[in-house]
């Protein structure tokens, strides 16, 4: 009788083993896809046109919605061989209104001055030229033209990353105790 009960566990020991190592193994499936690992970036890997996916603010009182572009943004990062780049960023939901006919002088067209006003608080563009660090991970833009006047002639050198085919920009901000970290991501637009 003691030899039918071992006889009858083993097969269930069996399954149960296969169970166990199943489940590991779909859970380092999940881990892996969710954190996908650091690629290795180059220059030529940057070119093209990148979108949007989203931006990611969280500071030590947890994850917020980014102050300025909020969420479900959308935008465009182009990068050129020739050393140039355009970036543009649109909040959502954004008021349209009516193109005038012609363009009128700011004096002139007090009637749409709110709706300027929240056009220009709802988007954001510069463009100029890009160098990549491939040593820091650091790519670097040299505004040209901005949206805002007083950031045309400035550097801005942010780290940056490719994990599972996204760009991902990290910028960090703050003393320490109350840094926040922003995390921009974008993903490359295909061909048409």
């Amino acid at each position: 009788m003691c030899d039918r009960r071992a006889a009858h566990r083993r097969p269930v020991r069996a399954w149960l083993l296969f169970l166990i190592g199943a489940c590991a193994l779909a859970g380092a499936g999940l881990r892996s896809s969710h954190a996908a690992a650091p690629e290795r970036l180059t220059r030529d890997g940057l070119l093209g046109v990148w979108r949007l996916v989203r931006i990611e603010y969280s500071g030590p009182h947890g994850s917020t919605v980014d102050p300025f572009y909020q969420a479900g943004s959308s935008g465009l990062l182009i990068y050129d061989v020739s050393g140039w780049m355009s970036v543009d960023i649109a909040a959502p939901g954004r008021r349209a209104f009516e193109v005038p006919g012609q363009r009128l002088s700011p004096d002139a067209d007090g009637n749409l001055a709110a709706m300027k006003a929240a056009a220009f608080d709802g988007y954001y563009a510069y463009d100029g030229t890009w160098e990549f660090d491939a040593a820091t991970s650091e790519l670097i833009h040299h505004v040209v033209r901005s949206l805002l006047p007083a950031e045309n002639g400035v550097t801005y050198t942010q780290k940056v990353s490719l994990e599972g085919g996204r760009l991902i920009f990290s910028n960090r901000s703050g003393a320490n105790g109350e840094e926040t970290l922003r995390r921009k991501i974008w993903e490359r637009v295909e061909r048409r």
